[in-house]
């Protein structure tokens, strides 16, 4: 665990997560937080295409590969080569179960990844993962093994429980391309720091649009190598 915790093993002060959180780009805070409030009550085709519309180019997505050409402006989606469309017919269907068994669990959204029981919280991992594996093929460039825009799309589509997840920590920082072994540990991550620190991380944002990946995010950018 070196998300929330330094290279002893200590935990990192809430405050200064706080810090992180409130001192991060506030492009990416805001598109989160738009992307957060539109899908509060589920998640539909048209719900996941101004979501990825609007992530994709805030993370660079746009400039080369399979979602060039994607914009987002005036609240209108352009897809001219029909991507975020491919995505959505690949795990479209998922998404929607993943998210309709989410609204089953009797706890908050915010910490939904956290608080769900143990054996849900499993079952939810384990068809993220697969729902991860699905996009794959279609995020697929020339010169991109799909895993960063896989996770990014995912993202966009349940922030909740997806993180959004860039080369470098593919290769550096989780070393693995197990999607659903860095969501586990993201959330055991949480957990262990909760405990030790005796604070709930999702504190550590303000905003009334946070979730517990958003701020974890936030950490695991600062601990790229």
């Amino acid at each position: 665990m070196y998300i929330l915790f330094d290279v002893k093993g200590n935990p990192i002060l809430s405050r200064n997560i706080a810090t992180c959180v409130r001192e991060f780009a506030q492009g990416y805070r805001r598109t989160v937080q738009d992307i957060i409030a539109r899908s509060q009550l589920g998640i539909s085709r048209d719900i996941f295409s101004h979501n990825v519309a609007q992530l994709m180019p805030n993370f660079k997505m746009t400039r080369r590969g399979c979602f060039h050409g994607v914009k987002y402006e005036q609240g209108l989606v352009q897809d001219p080569k029909g991507q975020i469309a491919a995505c959505w017919s690949a795990c479209g269907q998922d998404v929607q179960q993943i998210r309709a068994f989410l609204a089953q669990q009797s706890v908050s959204r915010r910490r939904m990844i956290v608080d769900m029981q143990t054996a849900s919280r499993g079952q939810v991992i384990t068809n993220l993962r697969r729902t991860f594996n699905l996009l794959i093929p279609v995020c697929m460039g020339k010169v991109a093994n799909g895993l960063v825009a896989s996770s990014k799309v995912l993202f966009a589509a349940l922030p909740e429980i997806a993180m959004p997840i860039d080369t470098i920590q593919w290769r550096k920082l989780f070393q693995t391309n197990d999607y659903g072994d860095i969501i586990t540990l993201m959330s055991d991550e949480i957990t262990a720091w909760e405990k030790q620190t005796g604070h709930l991380l999702d504190s550590c944002d303000p905003s009334l649009d946070a979730t517990l990946p958003t701020v974890y995010n936030v950490m695991a950018m600062k601990a790229r190598p």
